[in-house]
């Protein structure tokens, strides 16, 4: 069911987000256990953390910061590797940071307008295969690219096993200027959080589509410290010394609040209802902020499976369409406008 919002929604915090961030060996792998045991492990790992927040603050503060910003690694599957294998890759360089670093950016069509496609956490070009086809298949042309410390390109400032959102907008930002006037940006997950930032920072988009996006930093990070059971001050801490490396507050990672603060073009929010790794509510808080956003929900699609749904596919490549071409794109059952 599609659903156009008018106002913000309470921001809920993402606890896809937060689970995502701590796929590192300080995790405990609960997958495949009874209920009871679930529990048990569970429980020991907060009694842990909660013993580390009084006994060793500091030391606590700097595991958390290196769970949060260490993106998890996605392994390609055959129709990814496929995608890339068809692509023309190259360079795009982020510059201004310290020394030069490479992005790798993938490319397909030959004519129509340029849309490019900024992938998730922990995600890599190759996960928009589906995408890449359906948009070809409308005429344009498509770009994507592997964030910093993702896919083929090179580790961001802190390492191949950290970057950040930051990091991730600074990437697309280069592909974007690598690439030419880009039409539309399409961005999945944390992938729609660096676009809003790019977005603030000029990326001179006429449209954009956000699937499944996160809306705040801050309480997704908030939710994942609620779990692991790191007291606020211990969390506090963590934020302040990232503050002063990312150069910039986390109140800047607020993506409802990005549209407020510019101008930000047409923009669709795709979110399913079923979303475990960020919540529904997010998306209706972006598409509340952001003047002019609509909101379409989709059913049963969950967080990954949104990026190759044909209804899904067929409404992007609707709604970015240039004026110029024809707009009208049938509508299935997956999608039902309001």
């Amino acid at each position: 069911m599609t659903q156009a919002v008018s106002s913000p929604s309470p921001v809920s915090p993402s606890s896809a987000v937060a689970a995502a961030a701590v796929r590192t060996p300080d995790a405990l792998p609960l997958s495949g256990r009874d209920g009871t045991w679930q529990r048990v492990l569970t429980g020991l790992q907060r009694l842990r953390w909660q013993a580390g927040s009084a006994l060793m603050p500091s030391a606590t503060a700097r595991r958390l910061e290196r769970i949060w910003f260490c993106p998890p690694r996605a392994a390609a599957t055959s129709a990814a590797r496929h995608a890339l294998d068809g692509a023309r890759a190259d360079w795009a360089l982020v510059t201004g940071h310290g020394p030069s670093r490479r992005v790798r950016v993938y490319r397909w069509g030959s004519a129509g307008p340029v849309v490019l496609l900024a992938h998730g956490w922990g995600g890599h070009a190759g996960q928009w295969h589906a995408v890449i086809d359906g948009l070809l298949a409308a005429g344009m042309r498509v770009v994507a690219f592997d964030a910093l410390s993702h896919g083929a390109s090179d580790a961001g400032a802190r390492g191949a096993a950290q970057t950040s959102v930051l990091e991730m907008s600074r990437s697309l930002l280069a592909a974007a200027w690598h690439a030419g006037p880009v039409h539309a940006v399409v961005a999945h997950s944390l992938g729609g959080a660096a676009a809003a930032l790019a977005l603030r920072e000029g990326l001179p988009a006429r449209a954009a589509v956000l699937l499944g996006a996160p809306a705040d930093m801050r309480a997704a990070c908030a939710a994942l410290a609620w779990q692991l059971g790191v007291a606020p001050a211990v969390l506090a801490r963590m934020q302040r010394h990232s503050e002063r490396w990312l150069g910039m507050p986390w109140s800047a990672f607020n993506v409802p609040d990005l549209g407020r603060a510019r101008a930000v073009p047409p923009t669709l929010v795709i979110h399913d209802r079923d979303d475990k790794e960020v919540l529904w509510e997010d998306g209706a808080a972006i598409a509340g902020a952001w003047p002019g956003a609509r909101l379409e929900t989709t059913t049963g699609l969950g967080h990954r499976r949104i990026l190759r749904d044909p209804a899904v596919i067929q409404r992007i490549a609707g709604f970015i369409r240039p004026p110029s071409a024809p707009h009208h794109v049938p509508v299935s059952a997956g999608l039902a406008v309001a």
